[in-house]
């Protein structure tokens, strides 16, 4: 997720852009990072990035790479001093020593046609311990169902062929798929359509534009409370 090569980890490192916008850098590695944060940057916009590694203050300035309105940035860092370099190094070093998904305790199922989302909403799950599978169409998705049974699914509304609706519908005519928690999320944000998905059983519907990855893990944490 970090606009450059080179090893990575992934991280959950408070920082601050041009010294008065909190936000939160999912991934690290000695070129860049990705931060969720609602505020919209253009690409080529340079920033200001300010975060401690252990009790140590790092300032760097970086160049926007990526911008996804309204979930967050990837940008590339600009002549990092030899200090800074070693410490994020070991920043990486340490966050290479997660603990692997294939150990976390609850299973999600991810669907979403767009690469881009998948990868920022998985990142997180999997830093709060989850293990994450993804489906990038609603054939896969049933195939998914099937074969890993998941504590939970967050499912992406409007694809090609099988769409979200469909899932859903599938899904409460199985009694055993019906007991699985479904949280939809959509870029189209319509009544009738929340409606309709709750209507067939999700327990929550989501508009991307809003959900950051830390509000999608809040909300996952909140509907797995409840089985």
């Amino acid at each position: 997720m970090s606009e450059a090569g080179g090893k990575k980890a992934l991280v959950q490192k408070d920082v601050i852009i041009n010294g008065i916008l909190k936000a939160v850098a999912l991934d690290i590695s000695e070129e860049g990072m990705y931060i969720t944060v609602h505020a919209e940057f253009l690409a080529g916009a340079s920033l200001d990035i300010s975060f401690y590694i252990d009790d140590t203050p790092l300032q760097v300035k970086a160049v926007v790479q990526r911008s996804d309105p309204g979930i967050g940035i990837g940008v590339k860092f600009i002549s990092l001093a030899p200090k800074d370099v070693t410490l994020i190094k070991k920043l990486i070093e340490l966050g290479s020593e997660a603990v692997p998904a294939e150990k976390a305790e609850k299973k999600i199922l991810l669907v979403d046609d767009s690469t881009q989302s998948r990868l920022i909403y998985k990142n997180k799950l999997n830093l709060e311990g989850f293990s994450v599978r993804e489906a990038t169409n609603g054939v896969e998705a049933l195939k998914c169902l099937q074969e890993m049974k998941p504590d939970l699914v967050i499912l992406d509304l409007w694809m090609e062929g099988i769409d979200g609706f469909k899932i859903l519908q599938l899904m409460s005519m199985n009694p055993e798929l019906k007991k699985i928690p479904v949280i939809v999320l959509s870029a189209r944000v319509i009544p009738a359509d929340i409606e309709k998905v709750i209507s067939l059983g999700a327990k929550d519907f989501l508009p991307k534009m809003t959900t950051t990855p830390i509000k999608l893990a809040q909300k996952v944490k909140e509907v797995l409370s409840m089985k």
